[in-house]
């Protein structure tokens, strides 16, 4: 009995490596399927889908920071934006695209009291201009409201969301002005000065658009559309809280 118990551990031993070596082909074999698969899925879906090219332009607004003391709900004045981007519709529900804009906000502040030192004299910013320019690169994904039974429909509303950020570059132009009072109080010194100041930043934000498109041609499509974008400033100062704006456009079929 204890021979034959040791003839038949060398058939179970081989046994266990034929699992072992079944089991790693099987891994193996897996691999190569989900290999496929994620080289396959984009192609196909490539194939299917069309590539365009988007141009507008239109008006923005800037809410919140840029000058010390400003109110978070004042809006600046109405600036020109344009922007334009690359998208590619997987299908005539859902699409991909790569955003560039520009816009710029502009303030201005006035103060007509300095304030009293305790030498009797009086100082202050009287003044204070402040312009930056803005170029926003992002990614957003956008649904179809109108096309999800997966047909292409001569109107489309597409609301859509994603990921950006928004590189700024301006300066800051501020006017002070002191007023000192003779040890003897027989007269006074006035000093006025000004300071030119240049800011640099980057600060991410995250874009929500809605736009109606309307098929005008067979490969042009006119583009109403308008969003906003959350900017989330942290510790930026300089940076506007948020961005509203409204464009009109094309979109360019290039390629299927």
């Amino acid at each position: 009995m204890e021979g034959g118990g040791e003839s038949r551990r060398p058939l179970q031993s081989l046994l266990v490596f034929q699992n072992i070596f079944y089991l790693c082909y099987r891994v193996k074999v897996m691999k190569k399927i989900v290999l496929a698969l994620l080289l396959f899925l984009p192609a196909a879906l490539w194939a299917q889908g069309t590539l365009g090219l988007r141009l507008d332009g239109g008006v923005s607004w800037m809410r919140g920071g840029g000058i010390e003391g400003s109110s978070d709900k004042t809006m600046t004045a109405i600036q020109p934006q344009g922007g334009a981007g690359l998208f590619f519709n997987f299908s005539p529900a859902f699409r991909l695209g790569l955003d560039y804009g520009y816009t710029r906000m502009l303030r201005e502040k006035t103060n007509s009291s300095l304030q009293t030192r305790p030498d009797g004299g009086a100082s202050g910013d009287v003044y204070c201009d402040f312009k930056t320019n803005f170029h926003s690169v992002g990614l957003s994904g956008e649904l179809n409201l109108l096309g999800l039974g997966g047909r292409k429909k001569p109107v489309s509303l597409y609301a859509g969301t994603g990921v950006a950020c928004l590189f700024a570059e301006g300066n800051s132009y501020t006017i002070s002005v002191s007023n000192t009072i003779k040890p003897d109080k027989t007269g006074n010194t006035v000093h006025v000065t000004g300071h030119n100041e240049g800011h640099r930043y980057v600060v991410p934000c995250i874009p929500v658009t809605l736009s109606l498109e309307c098929v005008i041609l067979p490969q042009v499509a006119l583009r109403i559309g308008g969003g906003y974008r959350f900017v989330l400033a942290g510790q930026q100062a300089l940076s506007p809280k948020g961005e509203a704006y409204a464009t009109a456009g094309l979109c360019f079929q290039l390629m299927q």
